[in-house]
């Protein structure tokens, strides 16, 4: 037969494991998922100014090319 202290006993020992396993799994996995999103928010930023970059690249070059082209037919 289990005595009210006991379960009461195995109650507070459960707690305590679980409050630790939140603790760890929180300081360990929670901010690595919080720091990855982070970074990836940085990276979307970084490649869309990269993408403005190359499309701005590309309008130059087409206009050289059209340039070019108009410059030797004449």
């Amino acid at each position: 037969m289990i005595w009210p202290h006991d379960v009461l006993s195995w109650l507070t020992i459960g707690s305590m494991l679980l409050g630790g396993l939140w603790w760890v799994l929180k300081n360990t996995v929670v901010d690595s998922i919080n720091g990855l999103r982070t970074d990836m928010a940085g990276l979307k930023d970084e490649l869309k100014i990269s993408n403005s970059i190359t499309d701005n690249h590309e309008i130059r070059l087409t206009k050289l090319e059209t340039w070019k082209h108009d410059k030797w037919e004449d």
